[in-house]
């Protein structure tokens, strides 16, 4: 048997949707070793076409507690301190004078929504030459909406305090904050494409004579981000972006794959994601007690992403009763926080990069999948192409500041 021919040589993609490394979804993750059809080394060509749709989610907030997807920076929104670190004299510094303290209940809200993931796709292409380099590029596809946002107010009907933020400021809240700050509180649904990502890799077989250790893969390789995806929506509540929101992004990994005896594999994948900081209109933190549901203040910022990690485990049992495989993985991921600095004096940065949202987030996800390669017979060399069918499940169980979807899909790839 020809290890080399059975071994799997990874292929590069990123696996759906939102923001790039700056995104706090699970759902969107650059060469997820965990569910691409496996390249074959006899072939030079393989374009793949993914699709995936989201049948639940579960968010976790700082505490790593599960929450609701509008709650995973705050517990509650503070409509009062939403005023604070405006000038006195502007409409807005004059309306928070008028309401008085915030006692803790007055002011704050509740806020539920749901995230639905209705369909995420990818096209993959990948060119094989001189056996062990290989060049791609990959395009992603989302769609995805916010609905039945619903604030609930918590201010209670007791004293005068009560009353007056009552009538000047959450009787008609969603209504007021928009006349105030641009900012739309209710639900959306976004569509379009992604970051298109483009890659340089290399693998190479090492051939074991060991009785149980047959062959071992190693491979590596380097991708670049292209700015191509939506960006994030300042103007509406938890509309991140479909890439790197604007910005370039590099990213560095390898993996050591291990065969054992004829139909087992094993395997781990390391991954770093870096996007180079860039300067946009952001919505930023002008007062510390702020919620990051409710920054009514947009100003130029230059923002530094975190680093990105990923971590892929997986066991698999390939080409059983002919073509088929099974594999169950995990995959960790962890994105370190952002900085932002506004392009103006009049802004603290200090207190800006204060916001949860830019505090570090982690998620864990078991994967798996379920494939079938028509042609597992690589000693047939009339067949000119291979095709690939693939079905696979990603299951969340854990994270901080975060949302993750449970979704199903299918992969479709063909060789030749």
């Amino acid at each position: 048997m020809n290890y080399k021919k059975t071994c799997k040589y990874l292929i590069p993609a990123y696996f759906f949707l939102f923001a790039g490394v700056t995104s706090c979804m699970n759902l969107k993750t650059f060469y997820d070793t965990l569910i691409l059809p496996e390249k074959r080394l006899d072939k030079p060509f393989q374009f793949y076409v993914l699709g995936q749709t989201g049948f639940s989610t579960t968010s976790y907030d700082e505490c790593g507690c599960v929450n609701n997807a509008l709650r995973i920076w705050n517990k509650d929104q503070n409509s009062i301190k939403m005023l604070e670190g405006f000038c006195p004299e502007s409409n807005i510094g004059q309306l928070r004078t008028s309401l008085g303290n915030d006692d803790g209940i007055r002011g704050h809200f509740k806020v539920n929504g749901c995230l639905d993931v209705d369909f995420a796709g990818e096209l993959g292409f990948t060119y094989l030459f001189k056996d062990e380099f290989w060049v791609s590029a990959h395009l992603p596809l989302y769609s995805m909406k916010l609905k039945n946002v619903a604030w609930k107010d918590l201010t209670k009907n007791v004293s005068q305090d009560d009353i007056r933020v009552k009538e000047k400021l959450t009787n008609n809240f969603v209504k007021n904050v928009k006349a105030l700050g641009c900012l739309d509180l209710c639900g959306w649904k976004r569509s379009g494409v992604g970051d298109l990502a483009v890659f340089f890799g290399w693998g190479r077989d090492f051939a074991q004579e060991k009785k149980l250790l047959k062959n071992v893969r190693l491979n590596a390789r380097v991708g670049l981000t292209l700015p191509t995806g939506k960006k994030a929506d300042e103007d509406k509540i938890l509309a991140f972006p479909f890439g790197n929101d604007g910005a370039i992004g590099v990213i560095v990994g390898g993996g050591l794959d291990l065969i054992f005896g004829e139909h087992i594999k094993a395997g781990l994948d390391v991954q770093l994601t870096h996007a180079f900081g860039n300067t946009r209109c952001r919505r930023i933190k002008t007062d510390l007690c702020q919620t990051d549901l409710l920054f009514l203040q947009k100003a130029d910022a230059f923002k530094e992403f975190g680093l990105t990690q990923r971590f892929n485990l997986y066991a698999e049992l390939f080409r059983i009763l002919g073509g088929f495989s099974f594999k169950a993985g995990y995959q960790f991921r962890r994105h370190s926080e952002d900085t932002i600095y506004a392009c103006s004096n009049a802004f603290s940065n200090d207190i800006a990069n204060m916001a949860e949202s830019l505090q570090e987030w982690t998620m864990h996800s078991l994967v798996f999948n379920f494939g079938y390669e028509f042609c597992h017979d690589e000693n047939d060399v009339e067949c000119r192409s291979c095709p690939y069918i693939g079905f696979f499940l990603k299951v969340p169980f854990n994270g901080t500041r975060t949302v993750m979807a449970r979704t199903v899909g299918i992969t479709l790839g063909i060789d030749f």
